[in-house]
């Protein structure tokens, strides 16, 4: 697709999947970015992560087996990036 970047990445256990979307057009980025991420999941179901700020609307993150994750309580002298 023009003007549209894509990375991805997988879990070793390929359980969880990310797609990372970036619009490098000039066009309205939020149009080309939805469309993009329509033809990427079809219909799968996925979760969405946007800036919190709302003021990147270039990117688009999405993760799909986000509920298939282990879940376990947070302990931050264990996880850290």
């Amino acid at each position: 697709m023009k003007d549209i970047i894509y990375q991805e990445a997988e879990t070793t256990n390929k359980k969880v999947k990310i797609g990372i979307l970036i619009y490098t057009g000039t066009g309205d980025p939020v149009k080309h970015l939805n469309e993009a991420v329509n033809q990427y999941v079809g219909n799968e179901g996925y979760n969405e992560f946007i800036d919190a700020n709302m003021d990147n609307p270039w990117v688009k993150v999405i993760i799909k087996g986000i509920n298939d994750m282990e879940q376990v309580e947070f302990d931050p002298a264990l996880q850290h990036l």
